[in-house]
């Protein structure tokens, strides 16, 4: 039996809007930027279990379970301005980005695809960014995402796909 291995990142993409469908086309997905070194990173939280108990038992006798939340966290290492608006808000004009004066809610479908093994699709995401910046000869610019998988508001839609990269 053939072992499937998922490593390494061929690219992050996304965009504005949730696609009618999860078939991981790349049409109108737009790169974030290169992605600094060992940062990319996918992980859930523990599901959340809630018991009831009655005076008469020891055990539970119902319980009710919550997933954990997913979140995909990563910075990108050569921001442009429109990336800086693209993921904080603000404006850009004659060749210079401004702050905005308030926290800008940015959500956008992605896409992760890794060298080999499994790619994702998340048709909506909460992008959370900040700047983390080290200016010296061995320090970079790096704009920290973090991505919450949000349930979709398209009808139909789950909130993740995950399907086999193609083999070259």
């Amino acid at each position: 039996m053939a072992s499937l291995v998922t490593l390494g990142l061929s690219k992050i993409l996304g965009k504005q809007g949730e696609p009618t469908k999860l078939d991981f086309v790349e049409t109108d997905y737009k790169v974030f930027g290169l992605t600094y070194e060992d940062t990319c990173k996918m992980s859930q939280e523990d599901p959340e279990t809630t018991e009831f108990y009655a005076e008469e038992e020891d055990d539970p006798v119902e319980t009710v379970e919550k997933q954990g939340k997913i979140t995909f966290t990563f910075s990108i290492m050569n921001p442009d301005l429109d990336t800086l608006k693209r993921l904080f808000g603000g404006e850009v004009a004659s060749d210079v980005w401004s702050y905005p004066d308030v926290v800008s809610s940015v959500e956008e479908s992605v896409i992760i695809i890794p060298r080999k093994g499994l790619k994702f699709q998340v048709p909506r995401m909460k992008l959370t960014s900040k700047i983390n910046g080290e200016f010296s000869k061995k320090g970079l610019l790096l704009i920290e995402v973090t991505g919450t998988v949000m349930k979709p508001k398209t009808t139909g839609l789950k909130k993740m796909a995950v399907g086999k990269l193609a083999t070259t």
